[in-house]
């Protein structure tokens, strides 16, 4: 989830948008609700984490998560832990697999960056096939697919996610999917706590 995350943020063809604000707690995010959509974790009273699986995924991105993840730990300290790192993980997870490349450029002429054009461009289009099934089409959604929005609307990304369709009705619809049945309460909370850190984050960076 945290690379759909990130191929939905990124510009598909310069690749840039990997310093888009919020990102990395948006991929921090979908990481630990990865975890709680797949059982490895789950979240109780005052959004404390418990541990029901420790055992590694074999996922990069997943591991340096549950890495951070202990009993009694909250999902807002487990955020804070991983965002630095996270977009950077889930990017080199994409260029292993074939789906993005790595390309330096240079800001302004003169500081070295990177961007990460698509090479294979299957795997998001799988991805925006289903958001447009549910959210413009009225598809119920599978619980995954109803997590990946989850996140999505709480990153502020929900317009990068469905750009067509009338403004208001995409996003009220992903509001809805956010909050709707189809997600369990553990993975609700993990979302909701998303939301919350990049609202603070967007009220910091306003006010400073």
């Amino acid at each position: 989830m945290a690379e759909e995350v990130v191929l939905i943020a990124l510009d598909n063809e310069t690749g840039g948008g990997k310093m888009r604000l919020g990102l990395d707690w948006a991929v921090a995010g979908a990481g630990v609700v990865e975890l709680a959509l797949t059982r490895r974790i789950t979240v109780g009273e005052n959004d404390i984490v418990t541990v029901l699986d420790p055992t590694p995924t074999g996922i990069g991105h997943l591991d340096a998560v549950l890495a951070e993840v202990a009993d009694g730990v909250s999902i807002s300290k487990v955020l804070r832990r991983t965002r630095g790192g996270a977009p950077g993980r889930a990017l080199a997870a994409l260029v292993e697999r074939g789906v993005l490349r790595r390309k330096r450029t240079w800001l302004l002429g003169m500081l070295p960056a990177h961007r990460y054009p698509m090479s294979d461009p299957s795997a998001e289009a799988e991805v925006r096939a289903r958001l447009t099934a549910t959210v413009l089409k009225g598809q119920d959604p599978d619980e995954r697919t109803a997590a990946l929005i989850g996140v999505l609307h709480a990153s502020k990304l929900w317009r990068r996610a469905v750009p067509t369709g009338g403004r208001k009705h995409v996003r009220r619809r992903m509001a809805e999917i956010a909050k709707g049945q189809s997600i369990s309460p553990a993975v609700r909370k993990a979302i909701a706590r998303t939301q919350g850190a990049i609202t603070a984050m967007a009220a910091a960076a306003s006010s400073g």
